[in-house]
């Protein structure tokens, strides 16, 4: 389905109700059951769109009373660009009110969500995502068949969301937890902290993801007008209701949004938890290896010493090396007691050495 076909058909759909006159107009019995098809697909999305059948056909006979809608945009073209932007989870969710229609962007799922249609993109590969959002349309169709069609549009685009972030997390958290646990267990190797690196940006990445969410649908529940906005059929049978907006009682989708919305938090808080959970052990790690560092720096002060009393005994040994003459040659005694005397030095000057740096808080136990 092309850009201009989609905004053609949510134009179309803001257009205002007609009202037919008794004898003309005919009402078709029930309603015809919610299909799901392919429309089109393109490089990056795949749009589906979720529709019911058409409502009852205006007879050519009937005087048509157009009633205007004022105060609400319609569908801009840019909106539907915006839509149709290569998904990544770096792009900021929204929630957007139209005139009759509902452009909900939440990566990697986003629908225009109508009276009595819904076009959903995903991106390309996202079978898992398409599986669970047939289902919850069907659940919804089936559980909510009084409900206007936009209310179960939003039910089953949100438990999408929901079920898909779940998942998300129950394929990440054993991997984390997994190699957390090896860390712990002291297996610092150089795989094993990058892989806690690609599992620190993955949650952050996730945890970004399920947050906006949260924040989106919040900033949805504060805001009055645009709740009452939501009910679109409402306001399509019923166009007077546009300048009293606050006639319309929001609660049922207001409980519908809370209810996803508290799954979608506690997503998050898992997250969150997760997320504290590398914090720690990264703490932990690198907690353990500065005091690898500072073990290795305290041995390497050791060394030092005993290099600079080995120096000096090396000194003293050079001065009676010299081929000059001294007198000291063939006196008796005094080449034991410079032997005995560099070593009782090099020992003196590395065990006041060590006991130095340690009173100093250098060298620690």
């Amino acid at each position: 389905m092309s850009r201009h076909e989609v905004l053609r058909m949510t134009q179309k759909a803001a257009e205002p109700k007609k009202e037919l006159s008794t004898e003309s107009s005919t009402s078709p019995e029930g309603s015809t059951p919610q299909r799901l098809r392919r429309r089109s697909s393109s490089a990056t999305t795949k749009m589906w769109r979720l529709g019911m059948q058409a409502r009852a056909e205006n007879d050519e006979s009937g005087d048509d009373h157009h009633v205007s809608i004022c105060g609400v945009q319609r569908v801009h073209a840019r909106d539907i660009r915006k839509m149709e932007n290569a998904f990544s989870v770096t792009n900021e969710p929204r929630i957007i009110i139209r005139k009759q229609a509902i452009l909900i962007s939440a990566d990697p799922l986003r629908a225009i969500v109508m009276r009595d249609v819904c076009l959903v993109y995903v991106p390309d590969g996202a079978d898992a995502l398409l599986s669970i959002l047939k289902s919850k349309f069907a659940e919804t169709a089936r559980d909510d068949e009084g409900a206007p069609f936009e209310f179960r549009a939003l039910e089953a685009l949100l438990a999408t969301l929901s079920r898909y972030f779940q998942s998300q997390y129950e394929l990440l958290s054993p991997s984390v937890v997994g190699a957390l646990d090896l860390l712990m267990q002291g297996n610092m190797h150089a795989r094993e902290l990058e892989k806690l690196r690609e599992f620190k940006n993955t949650m952050n990445e996730f945890e970004t993801q399920v947050d906006g969410i949260r924040r989106v649908l919040m900033v949805l529940l504060d805001n009055e007008e645009d709740l009452r906005l939501l009910y679109l059929t409402k306001l399509y049978d019923e166009p007077a209701l546009l300048s009293d907006l606050f006639s319309i009682d929001s609660e049922e989708i207001e409980v519908l949004i809370e209810n996803y919305l508290q799954d979608i938090f506690s997503t998050r808080t898992k997250a969150e938890l997760m997320q504290h959970r590398i914090s720690n052990t990264e703490s932990l790690v690198m907690m353990k290896l500065d005091s690898v560092r500072n073990y290795l720096l305290g041995v390497d002060v050791i060394f030092s010493i005993v290099v600079i009393s080995l120096s000096v005994g090396t000194f003293v040994a050079g001065i009676f090396g010299m081929n000059l003459h001294s007198g000291l040659e063939t006196a008796d005694g005094w080449f034991m007691g410079v032997i005995i005397l560099t070593s009782v030095l090099f020992l003196v000057m590395t065990a006041t050495g060590t006991l130095y740096f340690k009173s100093k808080g250098v060298l620690i136990h």
